[in-house]
């Protein structure tokens, strides 16, 4: 009989937070969703803590709502998404002799050289979050994914190394504890995100995931099937609402409504004719403007976000080189002619990118709102998935647990 497992991904972003609970099968690593907690939030901004009482009490509302969703499940640990412009991420290389005598490589020595990975200069205030192994090379033949068992006399991998600032990651770390909840890992949120949102044929193309959120723009590249580079990009969508409300001299409340309600990414994309109402600061009635003047307040700052996401590209080497072209999610991602205006700035192909490979409230879910959250369950699942798999291999080959929690790290 399969084993099965609750497993609930947090969401705390600058707009909202969101809490997706899922019952999970350790076997195959598929997740059912059973619940699911979405408030407002504020007390965070650019993905870094400003208001600790505030967060706390986000992540309690939505954790509450996803429990009493599921029939009163109660959870104890979550898998949180950290992001924020303190996050930085290389490409770091590892190489160890093997000194067996028969010269085969054991995941003992998979787990040395993931480690000699990990050895970089890094400022005392901050930490590895993530060391993902992207590919091996035994003697100088790359392209190895699994070198255990293989016959030779140095092994080399590649990793992924993703950074971030101790103090920023602890404070999250303190919310979630303070709402009486365990943090079971954290988890850069556009890699998490990646395992919603993006097809696995997609990365093995090569791919540009861009997870536009309230405060910040994530990015994540792919390249044969593993992540190459990834950034943040400290602008989002409350950049957005903040330039509608101080272009059409509204609210934040108000603007957020129109642009969501009425915006448009491109003025070209809008009928001449077209308008809408909007309440101003101290005004008793709203008033009628042509849609067209909301659309060429929305227009620039989100060139500039889809601009910043073309320099990532240079900076990675990438643009005109993934022919996966782009998945662009989050809320921001909603706003019509999004993805038209991606594909004209990237020159590549872009698709809207939706949560998939879940079961259960497959229908409730079916957002780029949801795409984070859903995807740090689907990465978790896969990482258990993982380790109940090395469990059984561990019985016939020792050490194969403590190797893949290496390289799920």
């Amino acid at each position: 009989m399969n084993r099965k497992e609750y497993i609930a991904g947090l969401d705390i972003g600058t707009t909202k937070t969101c809490c997706v609970l899922a019952d999970v099968d350790l076997e195959t690593g598929t997740a059912d969703i059973i619940g699911v907690g979405l408030t407002p939030s504020g007390g965070l901004r650019k993905g870094v803590v400003v208001d600790l009482e505030s967060t706390t009490e986000a992540i309690r509302s939505v954790v509450d709502k996803a429990q009493k969703q599921a029939g009163n499940v109660q959870i104890r640990n979550v898998v949180v998404g950290v992001t924020g412009e303190h996050i930085s991420s290389l490409n770091s290389r590892g190489v160890i002799a093997i000194t067996s005598p028969n010269k085969e490589i054991t995941p003992s020595d998979v787990d040395r050289v993931v480690e000699a990975s990990r050895v970089i200069v890094l400022p005392p205030e901050r930490e590895i979050i993530h060391s993902i192994a992207r590919g091996f090379s035994v003697d100088g033949q790359d392209g190895i994914r699994d070198p255990i068992g293989m016959s030779g006399g140095r092994l080399e991998v590649e990793t992924h190394i993703v950074t971030g600032s101790s103090t920023f990651i602890d404070n999250v770390v303190k919310c979630v504890q303070r709402a009486s909840l365990a943090v079971e890992s954290t988890v850069l949120e556009p890699i998490a995100t990646s395992a919603a949102a993006v097809l696995e044929a997609e990365k093995d193309l090569g791919v540009c995931l861009i997870d536009i959120g309230g405060g910040t723009t994530d990015v994540a590249m792919f390249t044969n099937g593993e992540i190459f580079y990834t950034s943040i990009i400290p602008i989002g969508g409350t950049h957005v609402s903040k330039d509608v409300s101080v272009g059409l001299r509204t609210s934040q409340e108000e603007a957020e409504r129109a642009k969501i309600e009425f915006g448009c990414a491109m003025v070209s994309m809008v009928n001449e004719g077209d308008v809408f109402h909007i309440t101003s600061l101290g005004a008793d009635e709203a008033r009628e403007l042509p849609k067209q003047i909301l659309a060429s307040i929305i227009e620039p700052r989100m060139e500039e976000i889809l601009e910043k996401v073309r320099t990532e590209l240079v900076k990675a080497g990438l643009l005109g080189m993934l022919p996966g072209g782009a998945v662009i999610t989050g809320g921001g991602a909603l706003l019509p002619g999004t993805v038209d205006f991606a594909e004209k700035i990237l020159g590549m192909p872009v698709r809207l990118g939706m949560p998939r490979d879940v079961g259960g409230l497959c229908d409730t879910v079916q957002s780029p709102i949801y795409s984070t959250a859903i995807g740090l369950v689907i990465y978790a699942a896969k990482q258990h998935a993982g380790l109940r798999d090395a469990e059984k291999t561990a019985k016939l080959r020792g050490g194969l647990k403590g190797w893949l929690r290496r390289l799920a790290k």
